[in-house]
Formats: structure tokens, sequence, C-alpha cells
């Protein structure tokens, strides 16, 4: 047997021992309390987001409806216009996917855009899964009225036919509206592709200023519909952009032509050329980021 001191001593230790494991376990289970409790009650953490990484992908459904503008004629790459180019400007961002719908037909007037969104099915259905729709519209309808009236257009004429369009416009933007309830609408201006070559035909610049003028006023009258205007960039040929690239693309483009119109695509005089295109892609998006809260809820 073991003497008693040495069996005393050993108790001792092993009661010390037993007192400092149940001081370690109280410690613990308070801690575990309080991180618990923390957890529950405490301050929440927002996931870091750092430059170029996102932490949740959205996918969008952008579609495009109208004339020979959405439909992309003078894009050499033969893509779909500012369409394909604001789906890849929205992807390359790392934010989204986008599913990107081309309803564009060359020639297109406001009740032609009308005619296909009443009657066709695959259109209507694009349109209600839409996040962001685009409308270009009115630059045929503005050129059947100079047409009509060549010789001896007056300013009632240009008025007539900027009333007649406008409530063509209303109906096709509320149909939009009452097919997609949410969506955010664009609608692009119209500009003079001649202004260039003719900066003294008053008469078309005006009518092209108050096309717009119009516009701008209808659009006032359906929730959730904006104005991009095209026509202080592309009549012009005005860009921001003055980098020795993009100078060079533009020379480029009207094949050092200097009365040519940089943004206009040189075969048909008319309509927008890739840089063009690229002009109204950045204005579409300069009132789409205004508006972010409509299409990415």
């Amino acid at each position: 047997m073991l003497p008693d001191i040495i069996i005393g001593k050993y108790d001792r230790e092993v009661n010390l021992i037993k007192h400092l494991w149940q001081n370690l376990a109280t410690i613990l289970v308070v801690a575990l309390l309080a991180f618990g409790g923390w957890q529950l009650f405490g301050p929440k953490v927002e996931p870091t987001r750092l430059a170029g990484v996102t932490t949740k992908v959205k996918h969008l459904n952008v579609v495009g409806v109208g004339d020979s503008l959405t439909h992309g004629v003078g894009d050499a790459t033969d893509s779909g216009g500012y369409v394909e180019l604001i789906k890849r400007d929205l992807e390359q961002s790392g934010d989204y996917t986008v599913t990107a719908a081309n309803f564009g037909v060359t020639g297109n007037t406001a009740p032609q855009v009308q005619h296909r969104l009443d009657s066709q099915p695959k259109m209507q259905k694009a349109v209600k899964q839409a996040n962001v729709i685009t409308l270009t519209v009115g630059g045929n309808d503005l050129m059947a009225v100079l047409q009509k009236h060549f010789f001896d257009m007056t300013a009632k004429d240009v008025a007539n036919g900027n009333a007649q369009f406008q409530k063509r416009l209303l109906k096709l933007v509320k149909t939009l509206r009452a097919d997609n309830p949410d969506a955010p609408i664009y609608v692009f201006g119209i500009y003079n592709p001649f202004y260039v070559y003719f900066p003294n035909l008053t008469a078309m610049t005006t009518s092209v200023q108050k096309w717009n003028s119009g516009t701008k006023q209808t659009l006032t009258k359906v929730d959730h519909a904006y104005y991009v205007d095209i026509d202080s960039v592309l009549t012009k040929g005005n860009t921001s952009d003055k980098s020795k690239a993009t100078k060079k693309a533009l020379k480029d483009a009207v094949n050092g032509d200097s009365s040519a119109n940089p943004l206009i695509f040189t075969q048909d005089h008319f309509h927008p050329n890739n840089a063009g295109y690229a002009q109204m892609t950045k204005q579409l998006w300069q009132v789409m980021a205004k508006t972010k809260n409509q299409w990415e809820r």
C-alpha cells in the first residue's frame, strides 16, 4: 500500500486537474454561447466584392425591337449592331449572363413594328420575358413624310407627320408595357445622316429635332420609358473618345474622305457603321446605368 502522504498528494492533484477542467469547460460553454449570440444577433458581414469579381451572376434577357438600327445594318461584323454590343458589354463586366433577342427589321415604320408585335407570338414571348427592352423607330416614318413632300414640304407637313407618328409611337410603347409591366423601355431618338454633306439643309435638321422633341414628350406618358439621344452623336459624327486607336479607326471607316461622317456606313451614307453602333451603345448604357435598379431586380 502507498503511504498516506503520497495518496493525499495524488488526491489533491486529481482534484486540481478536475477543477481546471471544470473551469475550462465553463469558459468553453460561455465562449460558444457568446459566439452563437453574435452569429444570431450581431451585425452581418457582407461578402467582400473585389475588382472584377462578383459574388452572384445575374441573368438578363435583352430584347431589341424596331427597324434597321436594331437589325444592325452597317455593322460590318453582321452580328446585330448595338444589341450585340450591349450584350457583350454587360457580360464582360462579369456581373451578368445575357440572352439577346433581335427583332429589328430593315425599313419598318411604326405601324409595321406594331403589326409584328401584335401578330408574332415569338416576339410577344420574348418581350414578356425581357429585363431590358430597346426600341428604334421613327427614321423611316420621317423619311416617308420627306419623300411625299420632297419638292413642296412645309413646316405644317412636318408637324402633321410628327403628330401622327407620336400617336403611333405611344400605342407601340403602351403595347410593350402591357406585354411587360416591369422592364424599362429604352427608345432611341433619330438623327440626320446627311448633315455633314448638306449642313445648310435646315429643313432636315429641324425635322429631326422636332421628331425627337415629340418623342421625349410621348415617353413621359408611359411608366419606365426612357429616351436615348443619338442625334447629338451621330448627326455630326461626334465622339468623346480621342484616343489614337479610335481616330485611326474613324479615319479608316471613311476611307480617308475628310468630308464623310466617320460614324456613318460609307456604302449607304445613312446607317451607322461599327463605330456608330459603338456610340449608340455608349448612349444607351448611360441611360441604363441611371435606371439600373429597374432592370437588375
